[in-house]
């Protein structure tokens, strides 16, 4: 007598699409409710920032940093009325509009053209050297 063995339940193709489905719903959930937190979070950060402030800003035009008194704005995206975007703008001196982002601080091109934050950089270097520099050993010793 021979015996054949039953296959796993979840071998079976409606088990399969069952579990397929429910798979996608948990991703669809997960997915809205990180636009929903992100949504919340975009409102906090903006409700949280001051409406007139004294901010550091960098001009692209005549390359210099200045400190402006400057006042929070805000906008809605007209192709998703979900999302808004809000940022400290003011005027250079040489007539350029400068912008700071406060909710999408990712974009925020002071922190990467400013050369005063790339001085701090600079003389902060060594504060954070890793175990593979040449110096490392020379500072903690080898182990």
């Amino acid at each position: 007598m021979k015996y054949d063995p039953k296959p796993l339940l979840e071998e079976h193709y409606h088990i399969q699409e069952l579990i397929e489905r429910q798979e996608k719903r948990t991703e669809d959930r997960n997915y809205h409710r990180n636009i929903q937190k992100e949504k919340v979070e975009n409102i906090n950060l903006i409700k949280d920032a001051k409406l007139v402030d004294v901010l550091p800003f960098y001009c692209s035009d005549c390359k210099k940093d200045f400190v402006s008194m400057t006042i929070k704005q805000f906008e809605i995206d007209w192709s998703n009325s979900n999302q808004y975007i809000a940022y400290y703008k003011t005027k250079c001196d040489c007539g350029k509009w400068c912008i700071r982002h406060i909710t999408d601080k990712f974009k925020d091109a002071y922190w990467f053209k400013s050369k005063k934050v790339s001085k701090d950089r600079g003389v902060h270097f060594a504060d954070t050297i890793q175990p593979y520099e040449s110096n490392f050993n020379l500072l903690y010793g080898k182990k």
